[in-house]
């Protein structure tokens, strides 16, 4: 089989004002770019005013075009009416991938998309316009819209069961994506990997002494967006019950998201509480979070659901143990006793328990980091890229 050409699809995707936003799928599909040919469209949202209501970072500072790890990246503008109307972002969206398609002439053998909504339409639309195929990654529960009853949702559910392949990051989500109707034999499990070239273990000390941290205490991080569906109340809640006399701190880092802007909660509960070892940290570059895994004694994550999050590879990779809710593909990658602890859906009282035992676990940092020597991002693009191929001979 010759190269094969791949159109990818993500709205979540990095971009020179935000470096880091959905830098996980940048890291799959310029690992996967070592087989493919990939050109990316990345739309970026517009709407009048864009700049005054969410700064110059949103919209103006991002090009229409740029090269990001070695791939070729367009951010057309797609029309939108923020938290109304979501059927026309579907509409727009794909006007706006269609005229770069028309523009740069793309010759592609299949469409891959990294998100559902509005991703999956143009992805749809543009893949049978061409006579080609189309593959979807669901990420994560939020992206099927479980608990909407609008269009979006039978939108999603339809080109769904359209695809000629899903990926999901978890058995769980497998099963809930073939719970809509998409038959059970196109729907493949590909975990995520981590970038090894930049998370591994590093000496505990030197990593507080760049940060400023306090060498003596005993350090918990969360690194996740502001939002409710990441669990940092419960973590708040649970942190207070660990013991007002130790020196415990928490360090929750996370961006907001101006759809479910969640840190006045936040900040509201840690007053409440009067939690004064609690800190924000606003967002921080990615390539610098290898420095706050490696400070910490403890990772946590706390979500609601999850597909195969990255954070909790990467702390891995760094050799801090984890306590996490048993969500998504968690368990795949967490060892209880080995490398972690996990906290049952339920987990009001657990996380407490389980937030204290790890901090006084002789954990082996060096065996966790060395066990995930396997979880590169390498492993990850070639089950992607021979499921290209078994979609491409399927047509043929």
């Amino acid at each position: 089989m010759s190269r094969i050409n791949v159109l990818a699809l993500s709205y979540l995707f990095p971009n020179r004002a935000q470096p880091a936003y959905g830098i996980f799928v940048l890291n799959r599909l310029r690992a996967v770019s070592q087989h493919c040919r990939i050109n990316v469209i990345a739309p970026v949202q517009w709407y009048p005013l864009i700049g005054l209501v969410r700064g110059s970072l949103w919209g103006t500072d991002v090009p229409r075009y740029e090269e990001i790890g070695g791939l070729s990246v367009y951010h057309p503008r797609f029309a939108v009416v923020p938290r109304y109307m979501k059927w026309l972002d579907a509409i727009t969206y794909f006007f706006a991938a269609h005229r770069v398609v028309r523009r740069q002439r793309f010759e592609f053998d299949l469409v891959d998309v990294h998100w559902t909504y509005p991703d999956i339409v143009a992805a749809a639309v543009l893949a049978s316009t061409n006579g080609k195929k189309f593959v979807v990654t669901v990420r994560g529960h939020e992206a099927l819209y479980l608990n909407e009853r609008t269009l979006r949702r039978r939108l999603v559910a339809h080109f769904l069961r359209k695809a000629a392949a899903v990926i999901t990051l978890s058995a769980q989500l497998r099963d809930k994506v073939v719970s809509l109707g998409v038959a059970a034999d196109r729907v493949s499990v590909v975990l995520n990997g981590v970038d090894l070239a930049h998370f591994s273990m590093q000496d505990r000390e030197e990593c507080r002494r760049q940060l400023e941290l306090p060498s003596a205490a005993r350090i918990l991080i969360s690194v996740g967006r502001l939002t409710e569906g990441k669990g940092h109340q419960d973590l708040l809640r649970s942190l207070s019950q660990l013991g007002r006399d130790e020196d415990v701190r928490l360090y929750i880092i996370g961006g907001v998201n101006p759809e479910d802007d969640y840190q006045h909660v936040l900040r509201s509960l840690i007053a409440d509480l009067q939690l004064t070892n609690v800190h924000l940290v606003d967002k921080v570059p990615h390539e610098r979070l290898s420095l706050w895994y490696g400070a910490a004694d403890v990772f946590c994550l706390a979500s609601k659901s999850e597909g195969c999050p990255n954070v909790v590879l990467e702390s891995l990779a760094c050799g801090t143990p984890v306590v996490a809710t048993d969500v998504g593909a968690i368990a795949d990658v967490v060892t209880p006793g080995e490398s972690g602890f996990l906290v049952g859906p339920r987990y009001a009282q657990s996380l407490t328990q389980a937030l204290r035992a790890a901090l006084v676990h002789p954990w082996d940092r060096a065996a966790i980091a060395a066990r995930m020597s396997r979880w590169g991002w390498e492993k990850c693009a070639d089950e992607v890229y021979s499921l290209y191929q078994s979609v491409l001979r399927e047509r043929r």
